[in-house]
């Protein structure tokens, strides 16, 4: 009986071991790293679907252009927040200066939103639709993985 609760014991403590050892391996991913592959599997998609070899460069032109305009977006959003810390923890900050700022920020983001927009939309225009549905889920991915990279900031 006693040699039945030792060897249930030992493998319950195994067992347990083993969870935490496993659990503690994890692989996680930075969102960065998780955005940079989607782009990569967009050219590859873009590449295998788009036949004309000048299409074809011309559309990864402007996924390249696109992925340096969201880094860049990442970047002014992380400026953005230590500025707002800064002003929020300076005391003599006044509404004025916040509201300078807000509306600066607010001209930046729709800016950024436009440059968005006409990329994505020269992308488009760049394909033919049949190769545009064959693209879309990859396109979709990375557009996904810019936005969770974005939101991690």
């Amino acid at each position: 009986m006693r040699k039945r609760l030792n060897s249930i014991r030992h493998g319950w403590m195994y067992s347990l071991v083993a969870l935490f050892v496993f659990g503690c391996a994890s692989d996680d991913i930075a969102p960065v790293d998780v955005e940079s592959q989607a782009f990569d599997d967009l050219r590859t998609e873009v590449q295998a679907a788009i036949a004309d070899p000048s299409r074809a460069t011309a559309a990864i032109r402007i996924i390249d252009q696109l992925e340096n305009d969201l880094a860049s977006l990442r970047a002014g959003v992380r400026e953005r927040r230590d500025t707002v810390r800064k002003l929020n923890a300076d005391y003599d900050t006044t509404r004025e200066e916040f509201e300078t700022f807000l509306a600066e920020v607010e001209a930046e983001v729709l800016e950024n939103k436009k440059r968005i927009s006409e990329l994505n939309r020269a992308l488009f225009d760049a394909v033919t639709p049949e190769e545009r549905s064959a693209v879309a889920k990859a396109h979709t991915r990375a557009m996904n993985a810019a936005i969770r990279t974005i939101q991690t900031i």
